[in-house]
């Protein structure tokens, strides 16, 4: 469950009972692979539009996440609360996943499927729901109190998808005490490792330029993969009070790499990243890119007004 959200202050929250009831009067089924081996907010972003694609049309949305690699080895429930119904045929689920050739092996298996089905894949609404037109379209769904833009839907898909176990909201909660987190502070989220094989990458002290020239606060939180660039920042600006939970372990991410570390770690990671987005959602101004996953997760919460992309000036997706 998310502490805040930007724009939910004062509202009721969907419940899961309210999801399900409405989820499970569809026969057609929109089957999702969870955890394909993408980073953890790219996979979530394209789960949470999913999610949207299949309410708004039709589908009752099921998740197959028993061989996720996103660092949840039993699947979603490691993790989060469940929230939808969960897809058990590993010979179909395993065989989704994002591609263009009609020919691949999982493709094959997924189309021979559809001959006898109704239902839907992921593969087959992914890059759909990455369009201006989905981006764009207006949103009327009474029954899960969605009426409005994307944004609106987002803020009452979002709480209900990302509501975090026990475990884990406690080892976060737990993170959060170790922080001497000011009232008021600007967010970051400064991304490094191989997002420069993507993109070229931001010099870190245009994110601090930018919150200079925005906001009279000078009190900081960055999320980054590096702490170099946290090490950095401090040392060029004293006159900004910054704090980070990056360490000497976060020398930039690197999806090969996290894929081979171990199932400790890969806890320790995850809670870090999830205590680090929830703090960036709660600052007063958040700097970030749009065209990195937890930008656009956090994008399509926080109310334009908090927010400076320093790769796009709106929201985007990609």
């Amino acid at each position: 469950m998310l502490k805040y959200t930007g724009c939910l202050k004062g509202t009721q929250e969907l419940t899961p009972r309210e999801y399900q009831q409405f989820n499970n009067q569809f026969s057609r089924k929109l089957i999702w692979h969870f955890g394909t081996g993408n980073g953890f907010y790219s996979e979530l972003n394209g789960l949470l539009l999913g999610v949207l694609y299949a309410a708004q049309y039709g589908y009752r949305f099921v998740l197959y996440a028993q061989d996720n690699k996103a660092g949840m080895y039993q699947g979603w429930e490691d993790v989060f609360q469940s929230f939808c119904p969960r897809y058990h045929f590993p010979l179909i689920g395993r065989s989704i996943l994002i591609g263009t050739s009609h020919n691949c092996h999982r493709n094959k298996l997924t189309n021979f499927y559809k001959l006898f089905s109704s239902d839907i894949t992921e593969d087959d609404v992914f890059w759909y729901t990455h369009t201006n037109r989905f981006a764009l379209a207006q949103y009327d769904i009474p029954t899960l109190g969605i009426k409005g833009d994307i944004h609106q839907a987002m803020r009452r898909l979002i709480p209900l998808v990302y509501r975090f176990n026990d475990y884990y909201r406690n080892l976060i909660d737990t993170l959060h005490t170790t922080l001497p987190l000011p009232q008021q502070y600007v967010g970051f989220h400064i991304r490094s490792g191989d997002k420069a094989q993507e993109t070229a990458l931001i010099p870190p002290q245009r994110y601090i330029d930018a919150a200079t020239q925005a906001t009279s606060i000078r009190n900081a939180f960055i999320y980054t993969d590096d702490v170099n660039i946290v090490t950095q920042l401090q040392k060029d600006n004293p006159q900004w009070n910054i704090l980070s939970y990056a360490d000497n372990n976060d020398t930039g991410y690197n999806i090969q790499k996290w894929a081979t570390v171990s199932q400790d770690k890969h806890r320790r990671q995850l809670v870090k990243m999830f205590a680090s987005v929830e703090i960036l959602l709660q600052s007063e101004l958040f700097v970030g890119t749009f065209s990195s996953n937890p930008g656009m997760f956090i994008g399509m919460l926080l109310d334009r007004q908090h927010i400076i992309g320093m790769d796009y000036p709106e929201w985007l997706l990609l």
